[in-house]
């Protein structure tokens, strides 16, 4: 036990963590002979274990990807999902809901060439039995999506299966297939309530207090213009019950509309976008200088499938709209202006429109007062009598929200079935709105089904606290889930409060008694409750790393997947959550007692590096989005790799440590910089050649440094891969970009990008100026030419070792002016190498302007020399290249990078800045023990014997230094100039380690502060 990592337990459960610590203390009390003694026979039985044992094989893995692309966006592209793990793999249809292909992976096997395996979702309802026949069709929030993935586990599901008897009627159900996988388990899940019932039309309908009035899309409910003539002030009250497809027509509906439309004299009404967010209007005068348009400040300010009530008031000078009893709007006026006698229809514009612009849902309760009304004063009965009212059937029924079907007895199986074997599992449904949750967990290697649980144990404390936290076996997804809901954060000794140096840290005691080795399958979580880390937006940046009892990282990946968006027609998964999900070795008869540690701002008192999954559900689309982030503020850079909603690999660029876009709170999202892709090409007819077969190979996720990649192919002979860095630091965003591609088919094009900043389809940010230099200085700037979608100059040779491209004098493409800073963009390309049309290339660069809804812009695009038209076999380019995101003042910067505040201060929003990146942030090296790999994005050295010794020249902000090959994960010591570096805030909390399976070695990296000018001794030993 002298290092805390696994001991050996023979002959039983392991005693408690407390009862081993009181063991200790009363030793000291026995005779020298007889503490000898004991403590050879606690040796023998507690030994300590190797810490390889508890790392990952190479075998332990999981990727998921469409097979040839995602199809929602790529014509005739099949329904197919991926699955790959080390031991198994499958394709899943997820229209037909089918394994067109299942099985073991063996013997060079791949997975077209594994067999089908026949897979039934059935349930049986009050004695009549359904089958799945299809699984629904992709939209915003529903179909095919994805939920966790990463290294180890991958979770995806599909939602509106429809069911289908053999006489083929219909069951109305709300059900949702779910494929739960890590690298040697599968579980196949269904999950289904009964379906809610359909809107009756009309006086038909439930209502809020008896019936209601039922709006289908095809019928109206209108208040007479008698109504509201000679009023000189009104509050026009009513509840309305909002179903997720309220949309009835082809544009986005009027929920009520008065006079006509919104330019009518005398228009007063509620719109509702695509999302559910009502807009108010109201036009005193007609035309289009007087309408009003009022949208709802909440982002969610309608409740779907409840009631909502909302209240119109406006007496001539004051207009007002509230939701829910909340003011989500208010306009006032100089002058008065007088009402309009007119009616009001409720579910359609007014003045009946091309389709009507409809509505689906229903009204209730509506009432009209001649006076300005308080919606509080309406809900408690104190407003008086309306001047008028309308209720609709007394005797009605009435429901709080939308009712489902009534199911009395059923049962809901999963099975599947490859030649004679199947494997099946049934469970009794829930007759109420409940969801009934059948799970067939099964080992696909073997094709048998998993009916055990493992025999080891999980123990997980607080190191704030004391307390114990909650830890549950989940036998369908095979995990035990630790709840870390509310975990205290622990400040540095001596300050207070959940600052940026905050760390959570969590005791894990893990035990595997038997007498087989086992896998630990571990979900830390946290819900939307349970994250205390009071600043900025802390689940855009955590880290999760599990460290041994010294506090030494272990090198255990720890997979991230979170999700931040809700949306109530999104259901399950809709929300805030965190999912850490890790896996690890336990030897038989063995205890281990790790930590885990969670960062969010600060690692070892520096901006943490994070890249992790972030789930799209609640948001939209639902399919894979990557989010990596310096500190916790907000997101630095986002990547897409199936370019499904901005068409582009990167999306979301923000600078760090500036003032926030919305000119308040630091520590906040900073405005959105972002667009750039990778590899965009174009047939000889101008079409664009999509990514395709997207995979994401998780290599490390931070707190130091992160390293991803996404590959995949273009057409059928042109595979490409890009692997994405961010390093810890405390200056500004780099994210390198390490790309190659290979030429396998002649590929004649009319337009090729190499790389570009922003994208053709995604810019956020329009620069006025471009400037094109090298290691000798400034070769070229210009004044841009935005819009146009074309190339506006011929392209430009970029000589020399360290080609860089500023983009500055910066400014948002949408016309209203940020609150916040705003920020420069470049690119500095550290190597570069090409074959292209058959001869050695240089890159080349070209400005090309877009035109796009939002507004114009300029991008810059690294391009092939003029002369090539055509890739050939053989062909390929690898370059590595930093894209770097610049404040554009020292007013704007909120760090603490003295270095950065001095150059702003002399160069600020000119290309100096990117020059001094490019020149400045150069790294020479001589090495001394150890083999160079690469400068970048970290100084990479593959030690000797476990040391390494170079001398470093150059280098901005926190340098990422990355030793390979140790044979230890806790035995070496950093020194810099002959000091041992010491960065720790909490202890040992500065430095990352990542373990490689195929070595059986572990790395670690440093992020190292290097002022300018100064040559660094560093040495590992």
């Amino acid at each position: 036990m002298s290092d805390g990592t696994a001991v050996s337990c023979r002959g039983g459960r392991p005693p408690s963590l407390t009862k081993k610590q009181s063991i200790v203390k009363r030793k000291t009390f026995l005779p020298a002979a007889l503490l000898i003694l004991l403590s050879a026979v606690a040796l023998f039985y507690w030994s300590p274990a190797r810490k390889g044992h508890l790392m990952p094989t190479s075998g332990e893995f999981t990727s998921l990807w469409w097979r040839a692309g995602f199809p929602g966006i790529i014509e005739e592209a099949p329904w197919h999902q991926c699955l790959e793990t080390g031991t198994y793999g499958l394709i899943f249809d997820s229209e037909e809901i089918a394994f067109p292909h299942f099985g073991a992976l063996e013997g060079g096997a791949t997975l077209e060439s594994l067999p089908p395996s026949d897979l039934r979702l059935s349930l049986e309802v009050d004695g009549k039995t359904y089958h799945c026949t299809k699984g629904g069709e992709w939209s915003k929030f529903t179909g095919p999506r994805i939920i966790d993935s990463g290294r180890f586990f991958q979770r995806a599901d599909v939602t509106d299966l429809v069911f289908a008897a053999d006489d083929k009627s219909q069951l109305n159900v709300e059900a949702r297939f779910e494929i739960a996988a890590w690298h040697d388990r599968l579980s196949l899940i269904l999950a289904a309530r009964p379906g809610e019932t359909s809107l009756a039309t009309d006086r038909k309908a439930f209502g809020k207090a008896g019936g209601g009035f039922g709006l289908d899309g095809a019928n109206r409910f209108e208040i007479p213009e008698e109504a509201t003539a000679g009023l000189s002030a009104l509050t026009l009250s009513f509840d309305a019950f909002v179903p997720p497809d309220f949309k009835a027509g082809a544009h986005s509906p009027w929920l009520l509309c008065k006079s006509g439309n919104e330019l009518a004299d005398g228009n007063l009404g509620i719109t509702l976008d695509s999302s559910g967010v009502p807009t108010a209007r109201l036009n005193p005068g007609g035309g289009r200088e007087n309408a009003v348009a009022l949208t709802a400040a909440s982002r969610h300010p309608l409740n779907f499938n409840e009631w909502n009530h909302l209240v119109l008031s406006y007496d001539g000078r004051h207009f007002r709209f509230h939701v829910n009893g909340k003011l989500e709007g208010e306009e006032k006026f100089g002058t008065a202006r007088p009402l309009v006698a007119s009616p009001i229809a409720f579910g359609q514009r007014q003045d009946s429109f091309g389709d009507g612009y409809p509505f689906r849902g229903i009204v209730d309760e509506i009432r009209l007062y001649n006076r300005i009304v308080e919606p509080a004063a309406i809900e408690n009965g104190s407003a008086g009598n309306p001047t008028s009212e309308w209720a609709f059937d007394p005797d009605g029924p009435s429901h709080k929200t939308r009712p489902r079907d009534p199911w009395n007895t059923g049962i809901a199986s999963v099975s599947l079935q490859q030649g004679e074997v199947e494997l099946s599992h049934s469970i009794p449904i829930s007759g109420n709105s409940e969801w009934s949750r059948v799970a067939l967990p099964l080992d696909p290697v073997h094709f048998a089904k998993i009916s055990e649980a493992p025999t080891i144990a999980v123990e997980a404390t607080e190191f704030a606290t004391g307390g114990v936290r909650e830890v549950a076996y989940d036998e369908a997804l095979g995990w035990h889930r630790v709840n870390l809901d509310g975990v205290a954060p622990i400040p540095p000794t001596g300050t207070e409060g959940a600052g940026h140096d905050a760390l959570e840290r969590i005791r894990l005691t893990l035990s595997n008694p038997g007498g087989e080795t086992e896998t630990a399958r571990l979900m830390f979580e946290k819900t939307a409750r349970g994250i205390h880390q009071r600043i900025g937006t802390p689940i855009t940046g955590i880290s999760a790393i599990l460290r041994d009892s010294r506090g030494n990282p272990t090198g255990i990946p720890v997979q991230l997947s979170k999700n931040w968006h809700h949306h109530p027609a999104a259901g399950a998964y809709s929300g805030q959550w965190f999912h850490g999900i890790s896996q690890i070795t336990l030897p038989p008869d063995t205890i281990t007692e790790l930590e885990l540690t969670i960062a969010y701002g600060h690692w070892g008192g520096v901006p943490a590096a994070s890249h992790a999954q972030l789930s799209l559900i609640g948001w939209g689309s639902n399919q894979r989005w990557d989010q990596s982030a310096l500190g916790a503020w907000g997101e630095s850079v986002c990547y897409e790799p199936d370019q499904i909603q901005g068409k582009a690999t990167i999306t979301d660029v923000r600078p760090l440590m500036v003032l926030p876009m919305n000119g308040r709170e630091e520590w906040s999202w900073t405005g959105n910089v972002g667009g750039g892709d990778f590899f965009r090409l174009f047939d000889s007819g101008g079409n664009r050649k999509p990514h395709a077969s997207m995979q994401a190979t998780y290599h490390r996720h931070g707190p130091c440094l992160t390293e991803v990649t996404y590959a995949g192919r273009i057409s059928s002979g042109l595979p490409h891969s890009t692997t994405v860095s961010i390093g810890r630091t405390d200056d500004i965003v780099r994210a390198t970009y390490r790309i190659r591609l290979d030429v396998e088919e002649a590929f004649p094009f009319s337009r090729f990008v190499i790389f570009q900043v922003g994208a053709d389809t995604y810019n956020m940010t329009h620069e006025a100026k471009f400037s094109v230099g090298n290691e000798d200085g400034l070769l070229r700037e210009w004044k841009t030419t935005p819009g146009g979608d074309r190339y506006q100059a011929e392209p430009l040779r970029v000589p020399g070792a360290i080609p860089w491209i500023s983009m500055h004098d910066g400014s948002p493409v949408v016309t209203t002016e940020p609150k916040g800073a705003w920020a420069n963009r470049g690119i500095v390309i550290r190597s570069w190498k090409a074959r292209l049309g058959g001869v050695d290339a240089a890159p080349w660069v070209a400005e090309y302007g877009v035109g796009m809804r939002r507004g114009d812009s300029s991008l810059v695009d690294l391009v092939p020399p003029p002369s090539v038209t055509s890739l050939e076999p053989g062909d390929y380019v690898e370059a590595t290249i930093e894209h770097v995101i610049i404040p554009q003042s020292k007013e704007d910067y909120l760090g603490p990078n003295t270095d950065l505040i001095e150059a702003l201060a002399s160069h600020a929003n000119t290309w100096k800045m990117i020059e001094r990146e490019a020149i400045g942030n150069s790294r020479l090296i001589d090495m001394k023990k150890g083999a160079l790999v690469h400068r970048y994005p970290d100084i990479r050295v593959k030690t000797s014997r476990s040391r390494a010794h170079f001398i470093l020249e150059g280098g901005i902000g926190f340098i990422p230094v990355t030793f390979t090959h140790l044979k230890h994960p806790d035995r070496s010591t950093l020194f810099v100039n002959g000091k041992a570096l010491d960065q720790s805030v909490h202890g040992n909390d500065f430095w990352q380690t990542d373990y490689d399976p195929e070595s059986m070695t572990w790395a670690r990296t440093y992020n190292i502060p290097t002022p300018e000018n100064a040559p660094l001794e560093i040495e590992l030993r």
